[in-house]
């Protein structure tokens, strides 16, 4: 992995701490009742696996991976046994209708195409499997944040954020991909520092395939 890439897995793991503080209570909603095959996308240090019960079986696709050795060592110490892949969300060496959910937090903010991967997400579900997310998202319009929101990505930010484009109005993208049934709620997320002041605005919920 370049340096660039190893820098930020260094990154991520030390915040792994901070996101637990930030985002817990949400996660063990959306997760704990997850059962089965489970195919996430972009798990980075694999902050998510110790709100997932241990006997899924769970594939990942991380593209960088200098993430791959934080993650192993997590799964290790949970018990948790794991298929990692490096791939990109747009397209997944993953069986069409294969996989029970789908897991994105905070990811969809930076894939390449977002149109492309949410076409991909409903490819390799079964007949009525979740798409289960949580991801921060464009502020309402005319707000001085989004202004910010759409300035950064033009920025050394995007750079130094692994492609980080807080500006994308994804429960938008995620509702008109052709789910049978989705579930989105709107918050602000507190928490400390300038990064999340430019990306409080978050959504969290589920989309459904058609049985």
């Amino acid at each position: 992995p370049s340096l660039k890439r190893r820098l930020f897995a260094n990154f991520m793991a030390r915040d792994d701490a901070l996101s637990d503080e930030l985002y817990a209570e949400k996660k063990r909603t959306l997760f704990g009742g997850l059962t089965g095959r489970i195919l996430e996308i972009g798990p980075g240090t694999g902050v998510n696996l110790r709100f997932l019960d241990s006997g899924v079986e769970w594939i990942g696709i991380e593209p960088n991976e200098a993430m791959h050795p934080y993650l192993r060592k997590k799964a290790a110490d949970l018990g948790i046994e794991v298929q990692l892949e490096t791939g990109m969300s747009e397209q997944m060496q993953v069986p069409d209708n294969s996989v029970d959910a789908v897991i994105s937090t905070l990811v969809l903010c930076s894939v390449d195409d977002l149109c492309a991967t949410l076409d991909e997400v409903l490819r390799v579900l079964k007949p009525g499997g979740r798409f289960v997310f949580l991801e921060h998202v464009a502020d309402k319009p005319w707000t001085a944040r989004l202004m910010v929101q759409k300035i950064v990505p033009f920025t050394p930010w995007r750079y130094f954020s692994d492609g980080c484009n807080p500006g994308r109005r994804i429960s938008d993208a995620i509702r008109k991909a052709g789910f049978a049934e989705v579930e989105v709620h709107d918050y602000m997320q507190e928490g400390p520092g300038i990064i999340l002041a430019i990306n409080r605005p978050h959504i969290f919920g589920t989309a459904m395939k058609a049985a």
